[in-house]
């Protein structure tokens, strides 16, 4: 339980920061930083996720023993 809950936690954290980075650069009126601050940190959540997706079909497999 620990464990998907620091996930939660981790990605919470990417999404708060670039929220306020790309809020802090378009007030600053660098709204093209604030865009790739944005997609930047979409990647690194979908990166996360997908690793975490492959570790529950594993885990999946595991219970149902399937090979």
């Amino acid at each position: 339980m620990g464990l998907e809950l620091h996930v939660l936690f981790q990605i919470a954290a990417v999404g708060i920061a670039a929220a306020i980075l790309a809020s802090v650069l378009k007030q600053a009126g660098r709204d093209e930083i604030a865009t790739v601050v944005t997609i930047t940190a979409l990647v690194l959540v979908t990166a996360v996720v997908v690793t975490n997706i492959g570790q529950l079909f594993l885990q999946i497999k595991s219970v149902f023993s399937v090979q």
